[in-house]
């Protein structure tokens, strides 16, 4: 057993510093704590882009906040319901409760813990409009997608991504925005076609991965080809949806990096759906799946520059 000095002079067990460490990380993976920090920031601009946010700094921290304790629990309660699938998928099968490092039973309390602080912070600091949209969004994600969509259907990902797409609507009534603005739910609408286009280039990496689990994924279902035609279809919407919040009197800066950097991302599909299915093929729409992340964050943060320094849309 190895150990160190504190500055007063205890002797301190190194291994059990380890534990902790390792059991941090295993609660962050549980939690998915990678996906809920893009849904955390999506819900961020929402929350700033709210007419009044200055005026509601407490509800919006408590937005984020349920945001991201409800999607965390979200995301324990996929792990929960299919742990064999886990075991199966090589980006996936080291995942605790894949391995036993963290039992069912401390999982469920775990995402019951989570889902209640939610609850109660939402409850506390902001409106029923916006718990009912988080409760909307993790009984999607959560239940609906895991347990119905996802082993039933190739499209799972499309009807379950909206769920996913709710934290700007979230972020933006819980900084005092009303509940049917145009603004947010065009956001709503850019993530929930933008989904697809993320998700089917990993999707195809992961195919064999997919078939072994027998998780009817598009490409395991449709086959490639099929798919990456459905990515050109989905990034081409994305493109078009991101220009709605022009309609919504937003930046032209903005408007101009969606064109740009959505053409790019066309761009990419087309190339990734003319390649040949081989290796090197592979590669790339994983290139794709990681430039898709860069385009969600760029087109949110423009949209957020030019919202503050005006040059505003007729």
């Amino acid at each position: 057993m190895t150990t160190k000095l504190t500055k007063e002079g205890c002797a301190l067990d190194e291994s059990s510093l380890f534990s902790l460490g390792d059991l941090l990380r295993d609660l962050l993976v549980l939690a998915k704590a990678r996906v809920v920090s893009l849904l955390v920031f999506t819900g961020a601009v929402g929350a700033v882009l709210a007419p009044h946010f200055s005026e509601h700094l407490w509800g919006a921290a408590g937005g984020l906040a349920g945001i991201a304790l409800a999607g965390g629990a979200g995301g324990v309660i996929n792990q929960l319901i299919e742990p064999s699938l886990d075991q199966h998928m090589r980006r996936t099968r080291k995942r605790p409760l894949a391995v036993g490092r963290i039992s069912r039973t401390h999982a469920m309390l775990y995402a019951l813990a989570l889902f209640v602080a939610s609850v109660s912070v939402l409850l506390w600091t902001t409106n029923l409009w916006t718990l009912g949209f988080t409760l909307l969004g993790t009984l999607g994600y959560g239940v609906i997608y895991t347990v119905y969509l996802k082993p039933n259907t190739p499209w799972n990902i499309v009807w379950g991504g909206i769920g996913g797409a709710l934290p700007p609507i979230i972020g933006w009534t819980a900084a005092g925005g009303g509940a049917f603005a145009l603004l947010p739910w065009s956001l709503v609408l850019l993530v929930t076609v933008w989904t697809p286009a993320h998700f089917w280039p990993l999707a195809i990496c992961c195919r064999e991965d997919y078939a072994n689990a027998c998780i009817p994924m598009l490409p395991v279902t449709h086959g490639v080809d099929r798919t990456r035609r459905e990515v050109v279809r989905y990034a081409q919407a994305t493109l078009l949806v991101s220009l709605l919040p022009l309609f919504a009197q937003e930046s032209l800066l903005y408007g101009l990096v969606a064109l740009v950097f959505g053409g790019y991302y066309v761009g990419m599909t087309i190339k990734l759906m003319r390649m040949p299915i081989d290796g090197d093929m592979d590669r790339y729409a994983r290139r794709v799946f990681a430039v898709s992340i860069t385009y969600l964050f760029t087109l949110f943060t423009f949209l957020i520059i030019g919202h503050y320094i005006g040059f505003r849309a007729p």
